[in-house]
């Protein structure tokens, strides 16, 4: 019996409206362009969904997906209903600080393993991933990722 793989399509997490003014809301950068602007939000939504799918995950994302994300809570009714609608309780947006390692420098938390996690929890829940903007050229491959992976060695 053949195994079928369901692909989670981003913009039926979201109504036309919202997916058409958060995409509107991103062209306000000069840099995007109406596709990139659709594909950073499908990948926010993508993202939103591992974290609420994944609570005890710590995922982060990246910058192009980060500038969507604060987009999308700026828009604070959609995203406060977009978040109690899919997970029942509100999706916080908390910044990773450097900690100063004793001789001052930074011990550098988040960075690319946490990345390497995200991805791989936002293709184990059945997403595709825009490698161009996760910064990573292998965003799409999900190998050694130990914590939500479906093919994780642990």
């Amino acid at each position: 019996m053949a195994t079928t793989t369901v692909v989670r399509v981003p913009e039926s997490y979201v109504s036309t409206e919202v997916w058409d003014r958060q995409v509107a809301l991103l062209l306000r950068n000069p840099a995007d362009t109406e596709e990139l602007a659709g594909r950073k939000f499908g990948q926010c939504i993508a993202y939103l969904m591992a974290c609420g799918e994944n609570p005890d995950l710590m995922l982060g994302p990246s910058a192009q997906v980060d500038e969507a994300w604060h987009s999308f809570m700026l828009d604070s009714v959609h995203y406060h209903h977009f978040t109690q609608a899919r997970f029942g309780r509100y999706i916080h947006h908390v910044p990773q600080v450097r900690e100063q390692a004793v001789d001052g420098r930074n011990s550098g938390t988040g960075g690319p393993l946490v990345l390497e996690r995200t991805v791989c929890a936002i293709r184990a829940a059945g997403f595709q991933v825009d490698a161009e903007l996760w910064g990573m050229e292998d965003a799409a491959e999900c190998n050694q990722c130990h914590a939500g992976c479906h093919d994780s060695p642990k």
